[in-house]
């Protein structure tokens, strides 16, 4: 009996942690978009595996989004064919640039890949993880941080459909 009341009693206080670290993770979330929505975007200059440079001063005009992935990220690649399909935009990988072109030949990637160090990923995503979607508006302003995904064909349709509703009110 004792081992039993042992055993709930850890249960309970996991539980009680657990559910604490996640509000706080959903508290935490919740303050980077919200102290980081209508800033600037943060400054960047990096290299496309076709070898174009960009920088952030080069998009000014223009409504961009910003995607960031890694080879070996289920829902990252699971958003790939609607990503495709929805506008130019940038993306950001940690991965090498053979690893980076690796991807784009298996999956044909269409839009503009950019291997950064994970370092710099994690500085432009405001630490959100992977994937995470970023737009930005035509002064290069942040309107949208989006981080986490499905890897579920019918979920991610539903997210691609919300940025493009985004996007289109931003043109």
């Amino acid at each position: 009996m004792k081992i039993l009341l042992l055993c709930l009693v850890i249960f309970y206080s996991t539980t009680i942690s657990a559910q604490i670290n996640y509000e706080s993770y959903l508290h935490k979330n919740d303050s980077i978009v919200q102290l980081n929505v209508g800033k600037q975007f943060p400054s960047f200059t990096v290299q496309t595996l076709n070898g174009k440079i960009i920088s952030d001063k080069d998009l000014l005009g223009r409504v961009t989004i910003f995607n960031f992935w890694f080879q070996y990220c289920a829902p990252c690649i699971a958003e790939f064919d609607a990503l495709n399909a929805l506008y130019q935009f940038i993306s950001f990988t940690s991965d090498s640039a053979e690893a980076a072109n690796e991807s784009v030949i298996k999956y044909k990637l269409s839009f503009l890949v950019c291997p950064i160090t994970e370092k710099e990923c994690f500085r432009l995503n405001f630490n959100e993880g992977f994937p995470a979607t970023i737009i930005v508006d035509k002064s290069g302003k942040i309107v949208l941080i989006k981080s986490g995904g499905s890897i579920e064909k019918d979920k991610i349709e539903i997210d691609i459909q919300k940025l493009a509703s985004i996007i289109d009110r931003l043109l």
